[in-house]
């Protein structure tokens, strides 16, 4: 994974009036509102698992962080794919779990088959994939269930996309699976911080033991936040459906030539064949940011993200967008 260019070098060039098309989550509808405290038990129903099967997380971030670090002993390796979102691979890094990327990207998109399955390995994921918006086929996921258990591996799957997809909520599959998820992106929530982990009982316990001396107590207030917006998915899932199909529809429209993704995807990615993080720099300069496929691991692609802006701002960024692709050599 490329380390020379700074991330925050980027953010910073960041303009006032920007045109956002970097985030990957959702923006325009926040009304007020709490429910109960019972979170446990909501995130337990919506995967059709039991309350002692869930622990609620300051963050989607920090579930992944405390994840590989309650693996960390048990696992000889880490996995994940390319292009894909880079925490993990950090994450991993940072503690000591040797890490490899699979390269799953070709000129005719990602592959998003299953792996033949190590021992001792875990095999990160999002579902659908960030940067690309693509969803990984069920058989694919059971396929790589059905073999950890057997052989001392993992399976962890960061859900929090699959809000989006209309496969949501997830029965937890057999095998060591471990499921990440959070109210951040299709709720447009990340300040309030909670995310949270579901996985059979001998992980989720042993995780127990573990996790009083990492976790800080989530707040009543945040608990409360959290069961109003899980009890409001319909809500939220027919306003931002609306949002996405009117954006999504703008970008195919000027880009679909380019697109590796789905229609009515938050997230999606072009590809440039090269040079992301100059042609996401050269974009800057327009009043437009994007998140560059480098940060991904796969520099020759271009995250786009259509949950923030209106329609009108989408559109303007878009032909902005175009406009560079026509003169840019991929």
């Amino acid at each position: 994974m490329p380390m020379d260019i700074s991330m925050f070098r980027y953010v910073e060039s960041i303009p006032e009036d920007n045109i956002n098309l970097a985030s990957s989550a959702m923006k325009g509808m926040n009304p007020e509102g709490v429910g109960g405290v019972e979170i446990e038990e909501q995130i337990a129903k919506l995967y059709s698992v039991d309350k002692d099967q869930v622990i609620v997380t300051p963050s989607n971030t920090f579930g992944s962080f405390f994840t590989l670090h309650y693996l960390r002993k048990k696992i000889s390796s880490m996995v994940t794919i390319t292009p894909e979102y880079p925490a993990y691979h950090y994450q991993a890094r940072e503690i000591g779990i040797n890490t490899s990327m699979d390269n799953r990207i070709s000129t005719e998109g990602v592959d998003l088959s299953p792996w033949d399955v190590d021992e001792r390995t875990a095999y990160f994921i999002s579902n659908p994939n960030n940067p690309t918006g693509l969803t990984w086929s069920d058989e694919s996921l059971k396929s790589i269930a059905r073999e950890t258990e057997g052989n001392e591996s993992y399976l962890v799957i960061d859900d929090t996309f699959s809000f989006f997809n209309g496969t949501f909520p997830k029965k937890l599959e057999t095998g060591n699976s471990i499921i990440l998820g959070s109210v951040s992106k299709f709720f447009g929530e990340s300040g309030i911080k909670m995310g949270w982990i579901v996985a059979g009982r001998q992980i989720i316990e042993e995780m127990k033991e573990r996790i009083g001396l990492m976790v800080p107590v989530i707040s009543t207030s945040v608990k409360r936040r959290g069961n109003y917006l899980l009890s409001n998915i319909g809500v939220y899932k027919d306003y931002n459906k609306k949002k996405l199909d009117e954006n999504s529809k703008i970008l195919f429209e000027s880009l679909d030539e380019y697109i590796l993704g789905y229609r009515g995807s938050i997230i999606n990615v072009i590809s440039l064949g090269g040079d992301s993080t100059k042609f996401a720099f050269s974009l800057m300069a327009d009043g437009v940011s994007t998140v560059p496929g480098y940060y991904f691991g796969s520099d020759s692609l271009l995250r786009i993200g259509i949950g923030t802006e209106d329609a009108e701002r989408t559109d303007k960024g878009v032909k902005l967008i175009a406009k560079r692709l026509s003169n840019w050599k991929r």
